[in-house]
């Protein structure tokens, strides 16, 4: 079994068409702290981070996660996939679980179900997405820290720096998986 699996959660509030909608509250709670308890709820997940871009619009975001007692990384906001790596140094991660702040829905069974396929076996990256198995908001995304490292150092796109997994499902030398449901 794999250790030190990590979910990073990118977030942010510079939302375009819902400005500040990982802070707006559905049944009392905000999206992150639905998504955060949501993901801390997993047997299999080693720790859970957040990173955000390092703007001064995101102080808000940054109070709502020291809130939750949830670490967090500030990094740059239009590279994400560096905002990972760096994120993913900074904590010493081996193994990465890539979240979406806007998708609070997370079901920490699957997770774990998922999660439990990548640590069974070599994958460098593992996904429900590629193609899509499970409806929109339950997308998950597996990557070993070394494919990460690769990407990171590699990419130049600007959209592969923008989206972080398009240049790790391309890396011939990743071992991928695309997981569907055997329920």
């Amino acid at each position: 079994m794999k250790k030190n699996i990590t979910a990073i959660i990118q977030a942010r509030l510079g939302s375009k068409r819902f400005p500040k909608k990982v802070l707006k509250k559905l049944c009392g709670k905000s999206l992150i702290e639905i998504l955060d308890s949501r993901l801390k709820r997993s047997k299999l997940l080693s720790d859970v981070i957040f990173a955000i871009p390092d703007s001064e619009e995101n102080s808000d975001l940054e109070k709502a996660i020291r809130d939750l007692g949830t670490s967090f990384y500030r990094g740059d906001e239009l590279d994400v996939l560096n905002r990972y790596f760096m994120t993913s140094k900074e904590f010493n991660c081996e193994h990465i679980v890539r979240i979406t702040g806007d998708c609070p829905l997370i079901d920490p069974s699957m997770l774990d179900e998922i999660l439990l396929k990548y640590s069974q076996n070599d994958f460098d990256y593992l996904s429900n997405i590629d193609p899509p198995t499970f409806p929109d908001g339950f997308d998950i995304e597996i990557f070993s820290y070394e494919a990460l490292y690769r990407a990171n150092n590699n990419a130049v796109d600007v959209y592969d720096r923008e989206h972080v997994t398009p240049y790790i499902r391309r890396d011939k030398k990743n071992k991928t998986y695309n997981y569907q449901s055997t329920q």
